[in-house]
């Protein structure tokens, strides 16, 4: 017996062959022949295909790869900073040119006006500053007029620090009324100045050296001593040069003045490098050590320097210091000289007309 093609069966076919099977048999026959047309449908139709199945079993049971990420590159190294040139350069200090003011020496102040701006790039003068006494009588108009004939050729072209003498607050009123009207002072901002005017600051980059000049004028001394200390301290790393008007002598030891000025703000503030000081004739010098961290060892040295040539009849007039700083050695070449007399003038401590201080800064 065969049997035919599975699209034909017929059904009545099998019914026909077991007339004698009991109902269940017949119905339990008929559901077996259903599920053979069906199993031959589903194989035959390709609805089931183990390969399929399987292909999705593997999708469903193998974990899916985390994303792979680009490779980052290497953070961007910083642009390299450029290390400062060592540079030379000069500061021009004037002292007490109070007697030229008082004779009305108009010739000596032009000549150094114009000698200071001429010298501006030769010498690369970076700044000007000066002790105190600028003129003898604050409230002398004609005294400030003279003065001008000199500071007219530099001011607003080289910056120009200066601090008030005695005689700057007047022969016998000793007030700052005056002084703090000057253009000097009335152009600083006002977070470099104390009471108006009184002491003063301002600062100086050269050579890779942050530079700091701070000064108090004559009485303002002992009493801006808590200003000075907050703004040393808050520049530690800027070489702080000290202006006051009185500091030492010209027998090379500290004025009263500079007793308490040393012992309150030179000695507690290492940043405090040099110290220029006027008021008294002559010329002076003082070298002294200091142990900041207090381990026994010296730490710092300070040189403070006086000078003041008015009415020396053998010196002439119109002396001026020249400081050269030397960012690379660190060391400081000073001298005197007059643009009104051509002159180069002899120190009274070091005996010498041009010298040098050492590991000055």
């Amino acid at each position: 017996m065969r049997f035919r093609q599975a699209d034909h069966l017929d059904t009545g076919y099998f019914m026909r062959l077991s007339p004698r099977l009991s109902p269940g048999s017949r119905a339990l026959r008929l559901l077996v022949t259903l599920a053979l047309i069906l199993a031959f449908i589903v194989i035959f139709s390709g609805v089931w295909c183990p390969g399929i199945i399987e292909s999705y079993e593997v999708l469903l049971t193998t974990p899916t790869p985390a994303p792979t990420l680009a490779p980052s590159l290497p953070p961007a190294s910083p642009a390299p900073t450029a290390t400062p040139k060592p540079e030379t350069f000069t500061i021009i200090w004037l002292s007490d040119t109070q007697t030229i003011a008082y004779n009305k020496d108009d010739k000596v102040f032009r000549a150094m006006g114009e000698w200071i701006a001429a010298q501006q790039e030769p010498l690369d003068i970076r700044y000007i500053v000066q002790t105190g006494d600028l003129v003898d009588n604050g409230y002398m108009q004609k005294q400030w007029d003279s003065f001008y004939l000199m500071s007219d050729h530099f001011y607003g072209k080289i910056p120009y620090l200066t601090i008030a003498g005695n005689h700057d607050l007047g022969v016998k009123r000793q007030d700052y009324s005056a002084f703090l009207e000057l253009p000097f002072i009335t152009d600083l901002p006002e977070e470099q100045k104390f009471m108006g005017g009184q002491a003063v600051y301002a600062e100086l980059q050269a050579g890779g050296v942050d530079f700091l000049f701070i000064g108090a004028g004559w009485g303002a001394d002992v009493s801006s001593t808590v200003w000075i200390n907050k703004v040393l301290r808050a520049h530690p790393d800027h070489v702080a040069i000290l202006l006051m008007h009185s500091y030492l002598t010209a027998a090379d030891v500290l004025s009263y003045q500079g007793d308490e000025i040393r012992d309150q703000i030179v000695a507690t503030n290492p940043n405090v490098r040099l110290v220029l000081a006027g008021h008294i004739r002559g010329s002076g010098y003082i070298m002294e050590a200091f142990d900041d961290d207090g381990d026994g060892t010296m730490d710092r040295q300070v040189n403070a320097m006086l000078y003041n040539y008015q009415e020396y009849p053998r010196y002439g007039s119109g002396q001026l210091r020249i400081l050269t700083f030397d960012t690379a050695t660190r060391n400081i070449h000073v001298a005197t000289y007059s643009p009104y007399t051509d002159r180069y003038y002899a120190d009274g401590h070091f005996k010498e007309k041009e010298f040098d201080l050492v590991n000055a800064f």
